[in-house]
C-alpha cells in the first residue's frame, strides 16, 4: 500500500470538466472535499492534508474555478451534482465521504439526497440553502431588490444602462459582483431551496459552523439540525465565521470530522 501518493485526474461530463488532485493512501474510504464559491482545491488543502494517513483524499476544482473552465450558462447545482455523481460512481470505488463548504455542501446535500451507496457520510461546513423560520424580513428585502432589478432592466432602453449599473454596484454581493461569465449559474445557485434535499437525506451529516458567520447564520445549522432529526450533529466553532477552516480552523474541523467518523463507525 503507497501513502502520500499524489497525481491529477481530470473528468468531463455534460459539457463540463472537473480537477481532482489526489493524495493520501491508495487502499483507503475516499473523502471528497467540495470547495465554496469562488474557491479552488486550494481553499480547502489545508484540512484535506490532515486526512492523508487514513484517507484517499481528493481536492475537487469544480467547473468555473482553479484550474477549470466555466460550465455552461444555464447550470445549477443540480448539473455540479450531475458530474461529480458521474466522477464518483466511475472512478471512485468503495466508501465515499463528502465534505463541502458553502457552494460545495449545496452540492454535497443534492448528491446526498440521492442516496447513492458510496456516499455513506457527508459533512456539511456552513451551507446555505435552507429558509429560516423568523427570516421573513430579509427574505422581504431580497424580494424588494430582485423586483426593483426587473423594473431597471424593463426601463433600460429608455433610462440606459446607468440605473442598473447603480443597482449592481449598490446590492451586488461580492461574489456576484466577482462572478463574471459565472453570474447567471451564481444567481441560480443562491435563489436555491435546498429543503426537499436535505429531507430525502438518510446518512449521517455532521454539520460545521462558525458562530460570526454572516453569510450563513449558525441558525441554518440548526434548520438542518430539525429536518434531518437524528441523523444531523451539529457543532458551532466560537469566533469563527463563514470561512472557518482558515488558520487554526483547519486542525479543528479536522478533529471535529475524525472524532464523528470515528464515534459514528462504532456505534
Amino acid at each position: 500500500m503507497s501513502t502520500r501518493a499524489i497525481h491529477v485526474d481530470e473528468f468531463e461530463h455534460g459539457g463540463a470538466r472537473l480537477v481532482d488532485e489526489v493524495l493520501g493512501t491508495s487502499a483507503a474510504p475516499h473523502i471528497v472535499f467540495l470547495h465554496g464559491w469562488g474557491g479552488s482545491r486550494e481553499s480547502l488543502r489545508g484540512v484535506g492534508v490532515l486526512f492523508e494517513h487514513t484517507h484517499r483524499v481528493h481536492l475537487l476544482d469544480l467547473p468555473g474555478f482553479g484550474a477549470t473552465p466555466a460550465p455552461p450558462d444555464d447550470w445549477d447545482t443540480a448539473q455540479y451534482a450531475d458530474l461529480v455523481e458521474r466522477y464518483i460512481l466511475e472512478r471512485l470505488p468503495g466508501v465515499v465521504v463528502l465534505v463541502g463548504h458553502s457552494f460545495g455542501g449545496r452540492i454535497a446535500v443534492r448528491l446526498a439526497a440521492r442516496r447513492l451507496p458510496q456516499v455513506q457520510r457527508v459533512v456539511l461546513m456552513a451551507v446555505p440553502g435552507l429558509p429560516v423560520p423568523g427570516s421573513s424580513w430579509p427574505r422581504l428585502k431580497r424580494r424588494g431588490i430582485r423586483s426593483l432589478r426587473s423594473i431597471l432592466r424593463a426601463v433600460r432602453p429608455v433610462t440606459g444602462p446607468a440605473a442598473l449599473d447603480w443597482h449592481t454596484r449598490t446590492f451586488g454581493s461580492k461574489d456576484y459582483l466577482a462572478a463574471g461569465a459565472l453570474r447567471p449559474v451564481f444567481v441560480r445557485v443562491v435563489n436555491e431551496d435546498l429543503t426537499e434535499h436535505a429531507r430525502a437525506i438518510d446518512c449521517p451529516v455532521l454539520l460545521l459552523w462558525g458562530a460570526d458567520d454572516r453569510e450563513a447564520s449558525p441558525a441554518v445549522g440548526s434548520e438542518y439540525v430539525r429536518i434531518l432529526g437524528r441523523r444531523a450533529a451539529l457543532h458551532v466553532f466560537p469566533h469563527k465565521d463563514h470561512h472557518l477552516y482558515t488558520g487554526t480552523g483547519a486542525h479543528l474541523c479536522a478533529f471535529k470530522i475524525r472524532s464523528w467518523l470515528a464515534a459514528d463507525a462504532g456505534s
